[in-house]
């Protein structure tokens, strides 16, 4: 896999950013839902004043949310998330060639699920280091789960042969707590992701799995910016 600076994966995410807010000014919609994660955050630094004025955002977590305040937006819901939203936008961590997404480097991944499932226009953003084979080849997959259900979900999932390891931050000890305050953990993958969608569904039939990192197509209109400037649309 080619190897990018910083500069040019800043360079590729802002160039697709200022493409998908051609669509918002086209589309014209009144609620935006937004995802999590450094390339929201560039779309975010990108969105114009009267957008941030005129428009409600949907965020997905409290990182995504001080962003937005930052910027200057008039309307941020965070508490409760609307039973219909116009428009979403999102990155991921995956890509595969089916547009089957992998998600949750970030920990938002429950959230980030609830409101892309009620948005009616699905914009997925990302650069091309984000694009792979199959789902997995970084080797984990991000779940959330009920803390009361750690040592319970562990065994399960290490019954159909799969580990675990609880996520730690760096800037505190102990595990990684969603904004649900759930444990955000992963599972060591040995191999890549065949079937995201069985795969989904068969971790998520465990008691205390509230949600995984897959995010099986569903007609997400897919954006990717490329080193030459180039921006590809998958979907």
């Amino acid at each position: 896999m080619k190897k990018y600076s910083e500069e040019e994966i800043m360079r590729m995410r802002r160039a697709v950013s200022r493409e998908v807010l051609k669509i918002i000014e086209d589309e014209k919609p009144e609620t935006i839902g937004l995802g999590s994660g450094g390339t929201v955050k560039i779309f975010i630094e990108e969105l114009p004043q009267d957008l941030l004025r005129k428009k409600c955002f949907i965020s997905t977590s409290i990182d995504t949310s001080i962003a937005l305040r930052n910027r200057g937006a008039r309307c941020i819901e965070d508490l409760f998330s609307p039973e219909r939203i116009d428009l979403y936008v999102d990155s991921a961590d995956e890509i595969d060639r089916d547009g089957n997404l992998l998600k949750g480097g970030g920990g938002a991944l429950f959230r980030e699920k609830i409101v892309m499932y009620s948005s009616d226009l699905k914009i997925i953003i990302a650069d091309e280091t984000k694009l792979v084979s199959f789902l997995g080849e970084k080797g984990f997959l991000p779940i959330e789960i009920v803390p009361y259900a750690y040592n319970y979900v562990r065994n399960r999932l290490k019954m159909m042969g799969l580990e675990i390891k609880i996520r730690t931050g760096g800037g505190k000890l102990g595990p990684v707590i969603s904004d649900n305050g759930n444990f955000i953990a992963d599972i060591i993958l040995r191999e890549p992701i065949k079937d995201p969608e069985k795969t989904d569904l068969m971790i998520r039939s465990v008691e205390g799995v509230v949600a995984t990192g897959i995010f099986p197509y569903k007609d997400y209109k897919i954006f990717i910016g490329e080193a030459g400037g180039r921006i590809l649309r998958l979907k």
